[in-house]
């Protein structure tokens, strides 16, 4: 399946809805999957392996409190970098289980100045360099154990890539889609004579 990156933010909106996400952390969990897929990370398997985790865990659980703790076991990269963003930046963070922790990185971009020096976010098994101009992945995009560092300091993108659509092969979409059906009522004999067509009355 290959879709605009409007396109794919539109069906990543619907599945974090569709996982209980409020409005307004699924606007920014769509931008942020919008952005790693722009910048060649491959942010459909990204999604589907964040919200299989974190489904079942209500929102509040999984936003940090000042401490940078929350209530859930593990904690959402999009609560994490919601919060971030709401702080104008940090210096430096150590966070304890951040499922799919490659999500924070876009909410880090928009709180970069053009000359102001970047991020790099590290977990076991890869990294991720931020400036004002996008993101690098190193590595696994995939938190394995262990804690996760996000730091203030000169970062390095040696290749940025811009890609223009996303490309999601068949099971990545299928489980997306299966998040996303959970936004829509199911249909009742009242919504279907109110829909289109001629319901119970036949003109022809």
């Amino acid at each position: 399946m290959n879709l605009s990156l409007g396109e794919f933010r539109a069906l990543v909106a619907k599945a974090f809805r569709g996982a209980g996400y409020s409005w307004g952390l699924t606007e920014d969990a769509s931008f942020a999957a919008m952005r790693l897929a722009q910048y060649g990370v491959d942010a459909g398997a990204v999604v589907v392996r964040l919200l299989e985790v974190t489904e079942e865990l209500p929102t509040a659980d999984l936003m940090p409190d000042p401490d940078w703790h929350c209530a859930a076991d593990v904690m959402c990269p999009i609560c994490v970098g919601a919060s971030i963003a709401d702080a104008g930046g940090c210096t430096e963070l150590v966070l304890d289980r951040v499922v799919e922790p490659v999500l924070i990185a876009p909410f880090l971009v928009e709180v970069i100045e053009a000359d102001a020096e970047g991020y790099v976010i590290e977990w076991d098994g890869g990294r991720c360099d931020v400036t004002h101009d996008g993101l690098a992945v190193t590595g696994s995009p995939t938190w394995a154990s262990g804690p996760i560092r996000v730091t203030r300091q000169a970062a390095t993108l040696s290749e940025l890539a811009h890609a223009t659509r996303v490309e999601l092969d068949e099971a990545t979409k299928a489980a997306i889609e299966t998040f996303a059906h959970r936004t829509y009522a199911p249909a009742t004999e009242a919504s279907r004579l109110a829909g289109a067509g001629a319901g119970l009355s036949d003109n022809d």
